[in-house]
């Protein structure tokens, strides 16, 4: 269980990034189900749809959302469309820092991403994810993010839900803000 916790953490800290100024959180939530985590997070962003969606699937550039990113690379492309990423982040809770690989087949979608673990060479027994975004005027886009993930790693139990919930919602609102202020100047004439 508590491994769960940490790598919904890094996950989440990956995931998302709205200013706080104008971002809205719908909703941020994180479960544990024994050694796996599972998170929804819902955000309105004060930016056009099309330019979000422009940043979450530049995969290559997803170090500009959080900074916990060390690496994020396309591995390999595929015929159908997909691809094969990887991210690897470093994420510090108190003292104690974990490092996470994430190998992924990924798939671009009309209104957001699906990705899949690839177990054989990641820090996560198995795991997925997507991101919806959605168009809310002109302006505005909500995003959803679900993601459920089984870790490899342990994780100390002094890291309890409290302190690994304050430090999902720190990750998942910097990265919200990173998310919004590279759709903005994306928008921008």
């Amino acid at each position: 269980m508590p491994a769960t916790r940490a790598c919904l953490l890094a996950v989440c800290g990956l995931a998302l990034s709205l200013a706080s100024e104008a971002a809205e959180f719908e909703r941020a939530e994180i479960g544990f189900e024994g050694s796996t985590y599972h998170y929804t997070f819902i955000a309105r962003l004060a930016a056009p749809a099309a330019q979000v969606r422009a940043v979450v699937t530049d995969f290559d550039g997803m170090g500009r959302i959080n900074d916990n990113i060390r690496e994020a690379r396309v591995l390999a492309r595929y015929d159908d469309g997909s691809l094969k990423r990887v991210l690897k982040l470093r994420q510090c809770v108190l003292l104690i820092c974990f490092n996470m690989d994430f190998v992924e087949r990924v798939r671009a979608l009309p209104q957001g991403v699906e990705a899949l673990m690839l177990p054989a060479e990641s820090s996560f027994r198995d795991g997925t994810s997507a991101w919806t975004i959605e168009a809310l005027d002109a302006a505005h886009a909500r995003v959803t993010v679900t993601a459920r993930q089984t870790p490899r790693f342990w994780i100390p139990p002094l890291l309890g839900p409290a302190i690994l919930k304050r430090v999902f919602l720190e990750e998942v609102t910097e990265s919200c803000a990173n998310i919004e202020k590279l759709a903005l100047a994306a928008a921008a004439p």
